[in-house]
């Protein structure tokens, strides 16, 4: 625990957040026809809100280099044999 930092920590309980009310029976609460936001169900457009929230996180998580633990993963490595 001890190597999240307050950024990881916000993007995790984000993510968990989401799914939560994306894919729990709390989704219950929000089976109905009406009203009609844009001319959607509010069950699809319930959905839909969701799924944009973690489509944004996990793209946020992606630019924040999310799993690494220090260093990025593409840096160049010297060839072996040759020492600087």
């Amino acid at each position: 625990m001890k190597n999240l930092s307050r950024p990881k920590l916000v993007l995790y309980a984000g993510i968990i957040i989401s799914f939560v009310m994306l894919e729990s029976p709390l989704i219950l609460l929000a089976n109905r026809i009406e009203p009609l936001i844009m001319g959607v169900p509010f069950l699809l457009a319930w959905n839909l809100f969701w799924w944009f929230v973690l489509t944004a996180l996990f793209l946020a998580a992606y630019f924040t280099n999310w799993g690494s633990a220090s260093a990025p993963l593409n840096q160049p490595k010297e060839p072996a044999g040759e020492t600087s």
